[in-house]
């Protein structure tokens, strides 16, 4: 049984015949109940793909989460979504190489139209990383910014672990570099880096771009 609200010019919450009506990210949504068949259940060779993507995808998103609801909230206020949601239906599209494995050069944490990091390179020491960029805060884009207060976001992902950790709100733009402490736990096999810029309003968000991986 589905509830009117807000009366016959209204959305609706429950089920009504084969849709649900349900109040989301401020608007009223319908959508189909699923119908289940053997066919459907064993999938085509395409459907299978799809699922095992998909699959995989949601299980690499859900350790560097903390990640995504900042690096995605932007897109997801204009998609009308979740942050999970558009980061997944933007990597499900870009960020598969052609044997169907997660491309981690092709992944992105955050997405948004500041200008991003340039020259971004990784320094190896024992207990830490140096994370350095190219100062490109003087550089005037079409909206002619200064962007030297922008903070840098570093993603580092353990492999091993399924972790992932680096500063959400580091170095300025303009220091050109950003060191992060490597605990002993987390000595293990590979890292991988991502990096990205966030206004200092919160307000703009650069597109996340791949650094390397550190092989230990």
């Amino acid at each position: 049984m589905a509830i009117l609200n807000g009366g016959s010019n209204g959305g609706f919450s429950g089920k009504a015949g084969s849709v649900v009506g349900y109040f989301q990210y401020g608007q009223w949504r319908i959508r189909g109940l699923p119908k289940y068949s053997a066919k459907n259940r064993k999938g085509s060779t395409n459907q299978n793909i799809c699922r095992s993507r998909f699959s995989k995808m949601q299980d690499f998103l859900g350790p560097v989460l903390p990640f995504i609801r900042i690096g995605f909230n932007l897109e997801a206020k204009r998609n009308h979504n979740s942050a999970h949601n558009s980061a997944k239906s933007w990597n499900m599209l870009n960020a598969f190489n052609e044997e169907g494995e997660i491309d981690y050069t092709a992944f992105r944490f955050s997405m948004g139209n500041l200008p991003g990091a340039e020259d971004a390179a990784i320094e190896e020491q024992e207990d830490q990383r140096i994370i350095s960029w190219r100062d490109n805060s003087g550089d005037t884009g079409e909206d002619g910014d200064l962007r030297e207060d922008d903070q840098v976001m570093i993603m580092i992902y353990d492999r091993e672990t399924r972790a992932s950790f680096g500063p959400m709100s580091g170095a300025r733009r303009s220091a050109g570099h950003e060191i992060v402490k490597i605990e002993r736990s987390r000595h293990l096999i590979e890292h991988h880096i991502w990096i990205s810029f966030i206004s200092d309003d919160r307000q703009r968000i650069a597109n996340s771009r791949y650094v390397g991986m550190v092989k230990l």
